[in-house]
């Protein structure tokens, strides 16, 4: 799963402007549920769609949109899961393709209007960044923290873009180099003494992230040591918005 590298942009008087949780939140998948018809016949959904399905291994129908980029599940019970969505109206654009699709090959389905969607899970990445006015700088070399001369002078976090296309600009960060704005590391043993003990899991041997369970919102929140976080098991995009708000604040002292 890719994390978000974030664009830092300089306002005319050559600071750099403060991002909002919003801006640095990136949500990468979006399961939803819905049901659009009483039952639907899938060995022949998929001779007439080109559908995989392979009953033996799996007990639906894959349909598969090329854009947006989804995978929806299809069962007997006239169900249907999606998967992959960046947003709701993903989702809603999938849903609807694959019901004029149903429908213009003779399979009877429900009236659009009278499908519901239900977003059963979000899962989003989040990125701590330095403050914009951080005057400390690196203490050693790191190439995990991918930057970017810019023309004017200093420098910039990649965008995920950037770093995913391998862009021949990118670097790691030097000893000495101013650290503001930039993706902000963690000590993860650290944090395991100052978030409530029995909501956090870390076992750095199986899994490099810390584990921590929110109540409310009732999230799971990855926490890596460099500074990226993933959130899932929310429904809605205020929901991530909040948890990352709650996380920020019982880490503010060590932030």
């Amino acid at each position: 799963m890719p994390l978000t590298y974030i664009t830092i942009y300089k306002g005319a008087d050559g600071r750099q402007p403060m991002l909002s949780d919003e801006e640095r939140l990136t949500v990468v998948n979006v399961v939803a549920s819905t049901r659009v018809a009483e039952e639907l016949d899938l060995p022949d959904i998929a001779i007439q769609l080109n559908c995989e399905y392979e009953p033996e291994q799996f007990p639906g129908v894959v349909y598969r949109v090329v854009e947006p980029k989804l995978a929806i599940l299809m069962f007997r019970s006239g169900r249907a899961v999606c998967t992959g969505g960046k947003n709701e109206d993903n989702i809603q654009t999938g849903i609807e393709r694959m019901i004029g699709d149903l429908r213009n090959a003779g399979i009877e389905t429900w009236d659009l209007k009278d499908v519901e969607i239900e977003v059963q899970n979000m899962v989003a990445t989040y990125s701590l960044f330095y403050p914009e006015d951080y005057g400390e700088v690196a203490r050693m070399d790191d190439i995990n923290t991918k930057v970017i001369d810019e023309e004017g002078g200093g420098i910039r976090a990649a965008t995920d873009e950037e770093v995913e296309n391998e862009d021949s600009r990118i670097r790691g960060i030097l000893q000495g180099e101013p650290l503001a704005a930039l993706p902000r590391k963690l000590n993860l043993n650290n944090l395991t003494f100052h978030l409530p003990f029995d909501k956090v899991e870390y076992e750095p041997e199986q899994f490099p992230g810390l584990i921590y369970r929110l109540d409310y919102p009732r999230v799971v929140c990855l926490i890596f040591g460099s500074g990226k976080m993933v959130i899932t098991g929310a429904r809605h995009k205020d929901e991530i918005l909040e948890a990352v708000e709650q996380i920020k604040d019982e880490l503010a002292d060590l932030l």
